[in-house]
């Protein structure tokens, strides 16, 4: 089994994998007649199917499902909402399915949600709170690996056997 990433891993991996399909999304291929078409979809599974694909520099940009109060506490907690204007119009070759005629991008994500339509809406955070959120999550994320590297993973409870030199995952 192979070792758990730490954190930096995570992180590297994560940004690298980013600018890979961005570097695959922003080359067309030529064709042999000298042709490119717009995109390539593939239909394999591994593209998200409400996705964007004009990034707004200095920003992360995420869909919130308008179920329950997630809207609020997204624009509580410092999401706001993207205009069509700011990744290029709003067209199936940048932002596909917009149900909203405002100033909105809305997606509808859930037809049948509890006999009523589900949207889901574009919305922005600056990448530095993100990253500071990501970073906390990360940090709460290795307290339990290492709770469980530790065989603490239901505190002190005598019945349970635990290794004398811990739990080893590589």
């Amino acid at each position: 089994m192979p070792r758990a990433l730490n954190e930096f891993e995570k992180r590297d991996r994560l940004l690298e994998k980013i600018a890979d399909k961005q570097a695959v999304a922003n080359t067309p291929k030529p064709a042999e007649d000298g042709t490119t078409r717009k995109r390539r979809n593939v239909f394999n599974g591994t593209e998200a199917k409400i996705s964007v694909r004009t990034q707004i520099e200095g920003y992360h940009l995420h869909v919130f499902t308008d179920t329950g109060g997630r809207i609020k506490e997204a624009v509580d907690s410092g999401y706001e909402f993207v205009r069509p204007d700011e990744v290029g119009g709003v067209s199936e070759n940048v932002v596909s399915r917009n149900g909203d005629l405002g100033e909105r991008i809305r997606y509808l994500v859930n037809p049948r949600a509890e006999g009523t339509e589900q949207y889901g809406y574009l919305m922005k955070i600056r990448q530095e709170w993100y990253e500071e959120d990501q970073a906390e999550l990360q940090t709460k994320n290795n307290r339990i690996d290492a709770a469980i590297r530790k065989g603490k993973i239901t505190g002190d409870d005598p019945s349970f056997y635990t290794p004398r030199d811990g739990i080893k995952l590589n």
